[in-house]
This record gives structure tokens, sequence and C-alpha cells, in this order.
């Protein structure tokens, strides 16, 4: 226990650089050396994938970019090195990605001890109070990239219930309105969504007044169309309202506009409007059988985040 409370410890304060071996994996050597930089960005697996939207955004010669996302986060573990990295960066902009496939369920983990394994739950509730567990069970299973962990090797198949994502099928299995109810925040996603806007605004507040911060929500797959929406149905998925679902301005995007309005170097930004219209049945943006963005989902975004980001400056 004493072993466990001072490696947690030591986890929650960053006192040395846990994420080390991703940071370097997702910057070149130049970059890590700089000072000041544009853009410091702070995500998860959609930010470190291979080929994701940050380096499109880094297509832009004059600006500089650091990438210092990190598979399977969120927002209380960045705000475990948050201050390790402006210790060393003066950025002038800072983009914070949000998953709404499950940030709100990194803050308070879904677990279902009728439905799914004892282990599993366990797993889960240790996750919500220990935070250092997610990466002793990323380091565990070794340094995965995105495409290996989410078994990329079957995703370009056509949609198919066996072969879809298992996590995403543990959740719906554990909550089958899950989904819906992070989208619009209802029942007792309110108070996950309670702790995870605390915990936003705590990475705010550790952020210089004068540097710009960007919090980009990357919408689920099933947001976009029927098409998404109905392959999720197939594997469990429940949703009470459709319409209020397939909002453009849906409820987690709208009260968290609300609940940061009061910080004026904050703008959030909402890319589900272009997702939509860019994704087709011959061009799909979403892997069928994973809820991450493929590689020409990751360019949409990209560029979306180009005009809006940086043409801008």
């Amino acid at each position: 226990m004493i072993v466990v409370l001072l490696f947690e410890l030591s986890y929650r304060f960053s006192i040395i650089d846990f994420y080390k071996g991703e940071f370097e994996a997702l910057n070149e050597t130049k970059d890590i050396e700089s000072k000041d930089v544009d853009y410091l960005v702070f995500g998860d697996s959609f930010s470190a994938a291979g080929n994701n939207y940050v380096d499109y955004l880094r297509q832009s010669k004059d600006k500089t970019f650091i990438n210092s996302s990190i598979p399977g986060i969120g927002i209380k573990q960045v705000n475990t090195f948050i201050h390790r990295r402006l210790k060393k960066y003066t950025p002038k902009n800072i983009i914070y990605q949000v998953y709404v496939g499950n940030d709100l369920t990194d803050v308070n983990h879904l677990t279902n001890y009728k439905k799914i394994s004892f282990a599993r739950n366990v797993y889960w509730d240790m996750s919500d109070i220990i935070l250092s567990s997610s990466y002793i069970n990323a380091r565990l299973g070794g340094f995965k990239s995105v495409k290996r962990k989410t078994g990329f090797n079957i995703l370009k198949e056509s949609f198919s219930i066996d072969n879809y994502n298992p996590r995403s099928k543990l959740y719906f299995k554990s909550d089958p309105e899950y989904l819906y109810k992070s989208v619009v925040i209802e029942g007792d996603f309110k108070n996950r969504y309670a702790i995870w806007i605390r915990e936003v605004e705590k990475f705010i507040t550790e952020i210089p007044l004068d540097t710009n911060v960007y919090i980009v929500f990357i919408p689920h797959c099933a947001q976009l169309n029927s098409f998404y929406y109905n392959n999720l149905k197939q594997i469990g998925a429940t949703f009470l309202e459709e319409d209020e679902f397939n909002r453009t301005y849906y409820g987690f995007f709208k009260k968290a506009s609300l609940d940061l309005k009061s910080y004026k170097n904050v703008s959030l930004v909402n890319p589900l409007e272009k997702l939509r219209e860019s994704d087709s049945l011959h061009y799909r943006l979403y892997y069928e059988n994973d809820p991450h963005l493929n590689d020409l989902g990751q360019k949409v975004l990209g560029n979306y985040l180009k005009k809006q980001l940086l043409l801008n400056k």
C-alpha cells in the first residue's frame, strides 16, 4: 500500500515525465527543444493516432506545434502534467481535444456488477480513485500505437457486430443509454459532467490569461448520420429521443459553452456540422467497426481546424 501510495503521488504531481516516450514519438526533436511554440495540444487517442489532425495542422510551416496527447487518458490525467508542459513551453495557443464518446465516463467510469465482469468493475472503480491505474494498465500492455490497440487490421471491413470495438460493446452492455446521456447530459451523466467541468476549469486556470485556449469537441460517430447511428443500435445502444441526440448544438457542447463563457481566452470549437456534410457512403470519416476517425476523417478535421484556428490569425 505504501508503494502504491508513493507511486500515485508521483503520478498526480508529475514528479517524473511518465509520458516521455509518447511525447517524443509525437514530436520532432527540433520542436521538443524549442521554448516558444504557437500551439500546444492536449488530447487522447484521436490526437495521438497515426496521421492525426495535428499533423495536418503542422503543414502550415509558419506555425510550430507541440503534441502532448496520450491515448486512453482524460482531463484528470491531463491535469497531472499540464504544469510540466507549461513550465517548459510558452505557447501562444492551447488546443484541448474533447471526445464526446467517453470523456464523461473517464472522470467517473461505468460500472455494472450484474452485466459485466467483476474484474472489469473493480478496475473501473479503482481508476476513479487511483489515477495512475490507467497508466499502469497501459504499461502492462506495452506501448502500442492507436492502430494496434483498436484492432485496425479489421477496421477496413464492413460493419459487423462481431468485429466491432470490444470496449464500445462493453460500455453499452454496462449502460445501453450511456452515449445518449453523455451527448444530451441527462440522468447520472449530470453528475459526471459536473466533475468534468470542474476539472476543465482547473485546466484553464493553469494557463496564462494571454494564452488562447481552444477546446475542440470531437463528436461520436453516431451523431453524424443514420449509418453510424443504426450500427450503434445493433451493438446495444439505446437512444431515448433521436431529435435531441442529433442536434448540432447538442447538450454537452451547449452546456460547456455556457459554463465556460466567463473565460475570455477560451473558445469552444464544434466540428460536427463539417464532419456531417463530409461523411458519405463512399467517403466514411470514421471506421465502420470502431468509433475513431479514420485517415480521411483526421484530414477533414485537420483542414477544418486549420481554417478555424490558423487562417484567422
